[in-house]
């Protein structure tokens, strides 16, 4: 018998954090965060279209919904994350800061635990997951903290990536969706 990569309680985390970046998505919507945080792809007004069923749905993908945007490893270390951190400019800011120490801090305590596990559904290749389980999380804080935003939709340049990720959730008998969320899983670690 295969052994999981992640336990339950580790997709459930996955499942709560996609909730709260999805809900960081629909507060955002509307703001100048909101172009940022969907990397200018304009999938944004697909993702707040959806349902809170849909939504509810899409947060059980494979995946983390979002990626991280911080600095390479190697320039944290060497200090390019000590900057100081930009003037808050409201709640939209303020709250993708708190997301992205959250998410932050769980990727690097993914990476510590099973680097094959943040690997697939953080979208790193091993390498970068090594690199990140190096860091204190010191540094990762100053990195997170540095960076605005520090958290942005996962795949955002691959539109055809989320229209199918977001018409398998719409899928009213669902039998799209366990194959859609598999696939999501595949799909987000090919060339990275």
């Amino acid at each position: 018998m295969e052994k999981e990569i992640l336990d339950p309680r580790a997709f459930k985390e996955v499942r709560r954090m996609n909730a709260a970046f999805l809900g960081l998505l629909y507060h955002c919507h509307g703001t100048p965060m909101a172009s940022r945080l969907d990397g200018r792809s304009g999938l944004l007004g697909l993702i707040v279209a959806l349902t809170p069923l849909e939504a509810q749905i899409l947060c059980t993908a494979r995946i983390a919904l979002f990626s991280l945007q911080l600095e390479k490893p190697q320039e944290i270390v060497q200090g390019v994350a000590e900057e100081a951190l930009a003037p808050d400019t409201g709640e939209s800011d303020r709250l993708v800061r708190e997301f992205g120490l959250v998410a932050s801090g769980f990727a690097w305590h993914l990476s510590q635990t099973s680097l094959l596990a943040a690997s697939l559904l953080l979208g790193w290749s091993r390498e970068r997951a090594r690199e990140f389980s190096s860091l204190s999380l010191a540094d990762v804080v100053r990195a997170t903290l540095a960076c605005s935003p520090s958290v942005q939709l996962q795949m955002c340049e691959r539109p055809r990536f989320w229209g199918d990720l977001i018409r398998s959730a719409r899928h009213k008998d669902g039998r799209g969706w366990e194959v859609a969320r598999t696939w999501s899983a595949q799909f987000i670690n090919q060339g990275r």
